[in-house]
C-alpha cells in the first residue's frame, strides 16, 4: 500500500479545507452568473440580462429557505418507488451469482488470497451499486419532463430544489440498501473463502535434539491445503507457529493425550487484519556509507521504491519517534515490506539475506545486526526485544535496555542493510513500521464500505444535477465524463508540481508537450532531458498549460481518492481522521451539486 505521507488529524485538516472549499465555490459562482449573464445578454440585453440573473439568484435562495421536510420525504419516496417499479432489485440476483461463480476464477493458491477476495468483493460491490443508480438517476427526471408527468408535481405547492433533493435522497436510499445487502453478502463470501484448515500429523514432526541430548525443539510440515503447505518449527515445550506462506501463517500447539501426541494447528493468521502502524521517516546512505537523498535506481518506471546495493555500506535508516516505553512494553513488533532486485536468480526460494540495527540518534548506539531472509509479496515481522546486544569499543559484547539506552526522546533509528552482493533490496517511506495494535477487522471493512457509500451519493447526485438541464444519455455521457476526469485529479496535480519542482520523480514523463517530444523521438520516461533552451522553453509551455489543467481538475471529485480498499485489502486499519475527511468532502460535493440542479431546473421552468 502506497502511503508516502501521515494522514493529517480531522481536526487540523477542516479549517484549511474548508476556506479552500469556499474559495472554489465562489470562483464557480462568480463564473456561473458571469456566463449566465451573457447568455441573457444576447437575447435580452444587458441591463435585462442583470436583472433577470438577480431575480433568478434571489429566487433560489427563497426556494432553499422555503423547503419542507414533508414534501422532500414524499419525493423520496416516489423515487423509491419508482426504482420499485424499475426492478432494481434484479441487481442482487446478478451479484448473487456472481458470488456463486467467483470461485471458478479467484485463484485461492494466489501470493495473497485475503488481498484478492476482497479486492474483488469491493469492486463488484463499487461498479454494480454505482452504475444501477447513475441508470436510475440520470433517465428519471428527463422522462418524467418528456411525459409531461412533472407538470403534475410542479403545480402543486411544491419548490424545484424539493424535487431535485427528493430525487437524490431516494435513489441514494436505494443504493445504501443494496450496498449494505451485498457488503453483508461479500464480508460472508470472504471470511469463508480465506478459511482453511492444515494437519500436522506427529510422524511428520521431527524431534531436534540439544548437545546434552535433551528435546531442544521440533520441526515438519502441514498438509497440502489450497496449493501450499507450511514449515512448522515448535519450542520445547510444544508450542510455536509455522512459517508465513500466501500472506499468513498458523500457529501450532502439540499435545500428549495418553501417550500419544497430537499436533493442533490453528486457523490462519494475517489475511484478515486491521494493523495500526506508527510509520517513520527514511533517508539514505550510498554504498560508501554517505548521506545521500534517495537510494539507487534500477530502471524500473515506477520510482516509488529506492533500492540500496548489498554486500555494501549501503543502508536505508527510518527514523521514528513517539516511543514510550508504556505503548511498547516487550520490544518493538517492527514489520518490513522488503521487495528484492536480483542481478542473477540464485536460490529463488531461499530468500535474499538482511540485516536490522537500532541505533540512538543523539548518542550513536547502535546493536548488533538481527539477521532476517527477505522474501517476495510477504510482510516480514521481528520483534526487536527489551534487551539488545551491542558490541564494545575493545571487541567485547554487553547487553543494553531497548528504551534506556537506544531510545532518546521518543525517538529511535531503524537501519537496514542487504548482505548479499549484487543484489539489492527495494524500500519506500511506508514499507517500514512499528505494529502499534490490532483494529477489529469487521470494523475496518464496514469503513471500508463507508467508501463505497461515499462513491454512491457523489454518482447519484451527479446524476440528478445532469438530469436537470440536459436529456437522459447526454447526462450519462456527463456524468461519466465528470468521474473519468476525477479519477485523473491526483496526478495532474502531481504533474503541475513536478513541473514547478523539477522533480520529475513525482510524475516521470513530463507535460503533453514533453510527452509528445519524448513518444515522437522514442525516448524513456525515466532519462532526463538535456537542458537545452529548447527543453526549457518547452517545460515553461508546459507548466503554462498545466496550471489551467490544475485547477479544473481540482473541482471534479475524485472516486478513487474515496475509496479506502488499499488500506483494507493491506491489512492496515483504516483511521477514523481520513473516514471524516472524506464524509465532510463528499457533503462538500453534495451541497454544490444539489444547488446547481436546483437552479438549472429552476430555469427551466418545467411548469409552464
Amino acid at each position: 500500500m502506497v502511503l508516502e505521507e501521515e494522514i493529517p488529524k480531522f481536526a487540523a485538516w477542516i479549517g484549511p479545507a474548508f476556506v479552500a472549499y469556499l474559495f472554489a465555490a465562489g470562483l464557480v459562482a462568480v463564473f456561473a452568473a458571469a456566463l449566465a449573464w451573457l447568455v441573457q445578454s444576447v437575447m435580452h440585453g444587458p441591463l435585462a440580462a442583470g436583472d433577470r440573473v438577480y431575480r433568478g439568484v434571489l429566487g433560489t435562495l427563497a426556494d432553499l429557505g422555503g423547503m419542507s421536510p414533508r414534501r422532500i420525504w414524499a419525493l423520496a419516496r416516489l423515487a423509491v418507488q419508482e426504482s420499485l417499479r424499475r426492478n432494481v432489485l434484479v441487481v442482487l440476483g446478478l451479484f448473487a451469482v456472481i458470488i456463486l461463480f467467483a470461485g471458478w476464477f479467484l485463484d485461492p493458491a494466489s501470493v495473497n488470497p485475503g488481498k484478492l477476495y476482497l479486492g474483488f468483493i469491493l469492486s463488484a460491490t463499487n461498479l454494480l451499486v454505482c452504475l444501477v443508480v447513475l441508470v436510475l438517476s440520470v433517465f428519471s427526471l428527463p422522462a418524467d419532463i418528456k411525459a409531461k408527468a412533472i407538470q403534475t408535481v410542479t403545480t402543486k405547492p411544491v419548490r424545484t430544489c424539493e424535487i431535485v433533493l427528493g430525487r437524490m435522497l431516494g435513489f441514494a436510499l436505494v443504493g445504501t440498501v443494496l450496498l449494505a445487502v451485498m457488503g453483508a453478502v461479500g464480508w460472508a463470501f470472504v471470511v469463508r473463502s480465506v478459511r482453511h484448515e492444515h494437519e500436522l500429523l506427529a510422524d511428520d514432526v521431527v524431534e531436534i535434539k540439544a548437545d546434552d541430548g535433551s528435546a531442544a525443539g521440533f520441526e515438519g510440515r502441514t498438509s497440502l491445503v489450497r496449493g501450499h503447505r507450511h514449515r512448522v518449527e515448535l519450542d520445547a515445550d510444544g508450542t510455536g507457529r509455522t512459517d508465513t506462506v500466501q500472506g499468513h501463517r498458523h500457529s501450532v500447539r502439540m499435545l500428549e493425550q495418553g501417550g500419544v501426541k497430537t499436533c493442533e494447528v490453528g486457523p490462519p493468521e494475517g489475511l484478515l487484519e486491521a494493523r495500526k502502524p506508527l510509520r517513520g521517516t527514511l533517508r539514505f546512505l550510498d554504498r560508501q556509507g554517505k548521506p545521500s537523498t534517495k537510494g539507487i535506481s534500477v530502471g524500473a518506471e515506477w520510482s516509488y521504491r529506492q533500492y540500496i546495493e548489498g554486500g555494501s555500506l549501503a543502508a536505508a535508516i527510518w527514523t521514528f519517534t513517539g516511543l514510550t516505553e508504556r505503548e511498547f512494553p516487550d520490544g518493538l513488533p517492527l514489520e518490513m515490506i522488503v521487495r528484492v532486485f536480483r542481478t542473477y536468480k540464485g536460490d529463488i526460494e531461499k530468500g535474499i539475506a538482511g540485516s536490522v540495527r537500532v541505533r540512538n540518534p543523539a548518542t550513536g548506539l547502535q546493536s548488533d545486526p538481527i539477521y532476517f531472509t527477505a522474501k517476495e509479496f510477504t510482510i516480514d515481522s521481528l520483534v526487536i526485544p527489551r534487551q539488545v546486544v551491542t558490541t564494545t569499543a575493545d571487541g567485547g559484547t554487553r547487553q543494553v535496555d531497548l528504551f534506556t539506552d537506544l531510545v532518546t526522546d521518543g525517538t529511535v533509528e531503524i537501519v537496514l542493510q542487504c548482505l548479499e552482493p549484487a543484489q539489492y533490496y527495494g524500500v519506500a517511506q511506508a514499507d517500514f513500521y512499528l505494529r502499534r495494535g490490532s483494529g477489529s477487522f469487521a470494523v475496518n471493512y464496514a469503513k471500508s464500505c463507508l467508501g463505497a457509500w461515499f462513491s454512491m451519493l457523489l454518482v447519484t447526485a451527479l446524476g440528478v444535477m445532469f438530469s436537470t438541464f440536459l436529456a437522459g444519455p447526454v447526462a450519462l455521457l456527463a456524468t461519466l465524463a465528470v468521474v473519468l476526469v476525477g479519477q485523473f485529479r491526483e496526478f495532474i496535480q502531481r504533474l503541475f508540481e513536478s513541473q514547478v519542482t523539477g522533480d520529475s520523480q513525482l510524475a516521470p514523463g513530463g507535460g503533453p508537450i514533453e510527452s509528445l517530444y519524448r513518444i515522437v523521438t522514442q525516448q524513456s520516461i525515466t532519462l532526463e532531458l538535456d537542458p537545452s533552451p529548447a527543453v526549457t522553453a518547452m517545460k515553461a509551455v508546459d507548466t503554462l498549460l498545466l496550471a489551467p489543467m490544475r485547477l479544473g481538475a481540482a473541482i471534479f471529485p475524485s472516486l478513487s481518492s474515496l475509496g479506502t480498499g488499499d488500506f483494507l485489502t493491506g491489512g492496515f486499519d483504516i483511521p477514523f481522521d481520513l473516514v471524516g475527511a472524506h464524509a465532510a468532502e463528499t457533503l462538500g460535493y453534495l451541497l454544490a451539486f444539489f444547488v446547481v440542479g436546483a437552479v438549472c431546473l429552476k430555469a427551466r421552468e418545467v411548469a409552464a
